[in-house]
């Protein structure tokens, strides 16, 4: 790997920075089956070649998919309670948009040039209520990582 890769410290970052913020999740609320994770290395398509290069400019990305209990409002609790504790550890709320009609909110937030977005859904009868939660790691090179293509 070249020596300004990043990428396997950002990996363990991501992935434990994604544990914490489920953790975040006040008990009454929390999931009763592990949540779904994809952890992978991410980058966009190389404009010049399709061949990956070490140079190639990547990230690391995680994303968990958390069903709270199912009770009305449980979504929206979690994600308030994600975002106070974010907030109150430095994080900055950056950017919020709705959804799916106005059914998915996504808040974003940015610390060190770390990003965490949190999406929610509003109660509606019949659905579940879920949260995702994205962790993306700042920008290094690929280096040796053959695994990452765009």
């Amino acid at each position: 790997m070249t020596a300004d890769s990043q990428l396997d410290e950002y990996q363990v970052k991501a992935e434990t920075l994604a544990e914490e913020i489920v953790g975040m999740i006040p008990a009454d609320l929390a999931p009763s089956t592990p949540p779904d994770v994809e952890s992978r290395g991410r980058m966009l398509q190389n404009p010049v070649s399709a061949e990956p290069s070490v140079e190639d400019s990547v990230w690391w990305q995680v994303d968990t998919y958390v069903e709270p209990v199912q009770r009305d409002g449980a979504s929206e609790e979690a994600a308030k309670a994600i975002a106070a504790q974010l907030l109150a550890d430095g994080w900055e709320h950056t950017d919020a948009r709705e959804t799916s009609e106005g059914r998915r909110t996504a808040d974003a937030y940015g610390k060190n040039d770390w990003y965490v977005e949190v999406t929610w859904v509003r109660s509606e009868e019949g659905k579940y209520e879920t949260i995702e939660i994205g962790v993306l790691s700042p920008k290094t090179t690929r280096g040796d990582h053959d695994e990452i293509h765009s």
